[in-house]
């Protein structure tokens, strides 16, 4: 293994100068930076970055806190967040907490402890005031995405769920549908909540009525309320909704593989559309490509690292406030009436 010695002698100058060159310093002429560089390239010298850091007292490492970092939801997120950490020459650090806020209360204090120079939180996992808070006392840098913390002067990005779920339901009005019905996830999250308003708002503005079994939860979010459901759908046929608007593309399956073991046909008995247009739907599934609201998730993981890059470069003012918004790709599950 090369060493900083081997550096100095293969380009002729001294360790300082070498030490200089790999912190970053810039006491050191464009000149013999290139030289040193060039005898770094061809001797393949690799830089203790742990004795970097101390100098520096900085990682090059951005943490990403997930719920489940296995969920096909985060693959184009991940994606995006790995492209811009290679252009940038970041490491990243992916965690993933689960449901346990124990965990997660674990990983943040390690991960603010020298580990990274900044955190990235995605989802309703992040909703605990007080950890937000510690970590703005602390000015420990972080960016949340798609929490609960509008109000609050922090860097944030935020995805319109309203407008995207308005969207769905008037693709479906658009194809004759006046009986739309609404399978959500817990109310309790940011974006299910976001998500029912602009179904309900929607609704309204068209004059359509929504009967008090249009709007259901599942039991989780890998179970749906079957008797209720299956109460529903056994309705009159003037009576049982003839669309189904589902709040994620997980609930979508479901309600589609539900419908198919019932007897319905979708589309043609019944259409649906879901919510974040996933790439795979897991081996459950063997229906028609479902037609669904495709967030940006690729752009918001690349300009989540590029933001908060410049948060620590101080090329960015704070608060980081964007708001993205939302596509409807049609595929296999919608037709007119």
């Amino acid at each position: 293994m090369k060493t900083i010695k081997d550096v100095a002698a293969y380009s002729g100058v001294s360790l300082t100068t070498v030490s200089r060159v790999v912190n970053g310093s810039d006491k050191v002429s464009p000149k013999t930076k290139a030289k040193v560089d060039q005898a770094i390239k061809e001797l393949g010298y690799f830089p203790n970055n742990a004795a970097r850091s101390l100098v520096k007292k900085q990682t090059d490492s951005i943490a990403i806190l997930l719920r489940n970092i296995h969920d096909p939801f985060f693959t184009d997120l991940i994606r995006g967040i790995e492209d811009a950490s290679a252009t940038l020459g970041r490491n990243i650090i992916f965690c993933s907490p689960g449901k346990d806020e124990k965990v997660r209360d674990h990983y943040i204090e390690y991960l603010t402890n020298g580990i990274s120079d900044a955190i990235i939180l995605y989802g309703s996992l992040f909703t605990d005031k007080a950890m937000v808070e510690h970590l703005q006392e602390v000015g420990f840098p972080f960016l949340l995405i798609e929490n609960n913390f509008q109000m609050m002067p922090v860097n944030q990005f935020l995805i319109d769920n309203v407008a995207g779920a308005r969207d769905a339901v008037n693709y479906l009005i658009r194809h004759n549908h006046k009986r739309i019905a609404h399978v959500m996830g817990n109310p309790n999250k940011k974006v299910i909540l976001e998500r029912l308003n602009g179904y309900i708002e929607t609704m309204q503005d068209n004059g359509l009525l929504i009967q008090d079994y249009y709007i259901q939860n599942t039991l989780s979010d890998s179970t749906l309320s079957l008797p209720k459901f299956r109460e529903m759908m056994n309705r009159p046929k003037g009576e049982r909704p003839t669309a189904i608007f589902c709040s994620n593309d997980k609930i979508a399956i479901m309600v589609i593989n539900e419908l198919t073991e019932s007897g319905f046909k979708v589309p043609e008995d019944v259409s649906v559309v879901g919510f974040d247009n996933l790439n795979t739907y897991g081996f459950s599934y063997r229906g028609p490509r479902i037609t669904s609201i495709s967030q940006p998730l690729y752009q918001i993981g690349y300009d989540s690292i590029i933001s908060i890059d410049g948060v620590l470069q101080g090329s960015i003012e704070t608060p980081i406030n964007k708001f993205y918004p939302t596509t409807l790709e049609e595929h296999e599950t919608v037709c007119s009436l």
